[in-house]
């Protein structure tokens, strides 16, 4: 089967105390400690194709510094140029984008493609249009995005599919109602990007005894008991049974069950070893 690469984008970050996103029912943490938190965007290529998953985020969403949560935060448009120019691209030589979801620090920017097609689920696409009060009152989605979404060039898709050889789409609600994951056959075996369905790998992988930040710095942390089961939800999963689900159908098809492997959507560490 064809096999692809893929790279990972820095397009910002946001700095919260890890404990602020510490899920309910895991040990007590012995010492609080700030949580870099990256705004990330994966670029698959195969020599010839660009494509790209997730555009960050709005820098109108980041206020006097300072983004959800009065969380200091940097991000935006230049971000995601000068991410895409260290590759040698520019927005236009992108022929494919990609959204995990619609959310405003994932699916901003999308008008830079004017080459490009965008794809997304239709029931994330509904909720965009029709958001909880609870996502309402977070702003997890811009209101902006739905006339500069409908200007593009879109294939809508509703559940899982082969788009190419060697990329599959799969649907993976929890974290919203339309979220996707992208596996992508590379050199390594299959890698899945899963969104937001888990923000950190110790969320995805039970066990996990320590962090690892943007510096490739590690720091300890307890482990989730294994009544957790394959994974931990946090605090921004709205059904906790699509997610569960979710998280069984990413770990099958990934080639193992393990960091490198399953690429949550915020994680750290990425920013140093890349994938």
């Amino acid at each position: 089967m064809k096999t692809w690469e893929i790279k990972v984008l820095y397009l910002g970050q946001i700095t919260a105390p890890l404990s602020m996103f510490w899920p309910m029912g895991m040990p007590p943490l012995p010492q609080d400690l700030p949580l870099v938190a990256p705004y990330l965007g994966f670029l698959i290529q195969d020599g010839e194709r660009h494509i790209l998953v997730d555009t960050g985020i709005s820098e109108k969403f980041i206020i006097d510094g300072k983004a959800w949560g009065a969380l200091p935060a940097e991000g935006g448009r230049e971000f995601l140029l000068k991410a895409l120019a260290q590759e040698g691209l520019k927005p236009e030589d992108v022929d494919t984008l990609i959204y995990t979801h619609l959310h405003n620090d994932h699916a901003a920017n999308c008008q830079l493609f004017t080459q490009a097609v965008l794809i997304y689920q239709k029931d994330e696409w509904l909720n965009l249009l029709a958001p909880l009060p609870v996502q309402q009152i977070r702003r997890d989605y811009d209101p902006d995005v739905v006339g500069e979404i409908s200007r593009m060039k879109c294939l809508v898709v509703d559940g899982d599919l082969e788009l190419t050889e060697g990329i599959r789409l799969l649907k993976t609600p929890g974290h919203t109602l339309g979220s996707q994951s992208v596996a992508v056959n590379t050199k390594k075996g299959v890698v899945v990007l899963v969104g937001d369905l888990a923000l950190v790998n110790f969320m995805m992988f039970p066990g996990t005894t320590e962090l690892v930040d943007m510096e490739g710095k590690t720091h300890p942390i307890p482990a989730a008991p294994p009544i957790f089961g394959p994974a931990i939800p946090h605090g921004i999963i709205y059904n906790a049974y699509d997610f569960y689900d979710s998280v069984q159908k990413v770990k099958a098809v990934a080639s193992r069950n393990e960091p490198g492997y399953i690429i949550p959507g915020h994680e750290p560490s990425l920013v140093v070893t890349g994938i």
